[in-house]
């Protein structure tokens, strides 16, 4: 009954397979008006079938029988943002790394680093170690978000994500 329409229908798949997607991204990918989606999205929301989560910069969407935790969650809204997904994959490939060598193999500037990766240690996601005057980072739990990129790959149009899982996949298949 509740997704008798077929754009409403469309909008649920779209997040069960994409859990995480921020409104923006929904509009984009549905080419449907800013109106039109908001009033599906508080349609499904109040027939409890997606839950809406504000992860500070994002309204984010996921399934209400989606599998994620809270803490999963969190991840999966990190892993959505371009610049934290490919400094979390930066660090999951070499299992630590300071400010310098990541902000240098990313092309970034360390500030945009530095920003990042204390959201993410804020978020409990990356922890830092302070050796002499050095700081390191490293992801706190590699084989949560392991896990979590291998069971959502095709929600990631990223061809970093599919070298990272083809790297992956087989030693956690094992």
């Amino acid at each position: 009954m509740e997704l008798e329409l077929e754009l409403r229908r469309k909008i649920y798949n779209l997040i069960k397979k994409h859990p995480g997607i921020h409104f923006r991204e929904l509009e984009r990918k549905l080419n449907i008006a800013t109106g039109n989606l908001q009033y599906h999205l508080q349609y499904l929301e109040k027939k409890n079938l997606i839950k809406s989560e504000n992860d500070g910069g994002y309204v984010r969407y996921f399934p209400k029988d989606c599998k994620l935790d809270e803490n999963g969650k969190k991840i999966m809204s990190f892993l959505r943002r371009k610049t934290s997904r490919h400094i979390i994959l930066y660090l999951l490939s070499k299992e630590s790394a300071n400010n310098k060598d990541i902000a240098k193999d990313l092309n970034l500037s360390p500030s945009t680093v530095s920003w990042h990766l204390n959201n993410l240690i804020n978020a409990g996601i990356v922890e830092k170690e302070k050796i002499g005057r050095e700081s390191l980072f490293k992801i706190k739990n590699p084989e949560k978000i392991v896990d979590i990129l291998i069971t959502y790959k095709e929600s990631f149009l990223d061809k970093i994500i599919d070298r990272f899982i083809e790297t992956w996949e087989p030693i956690v298949l094992k």
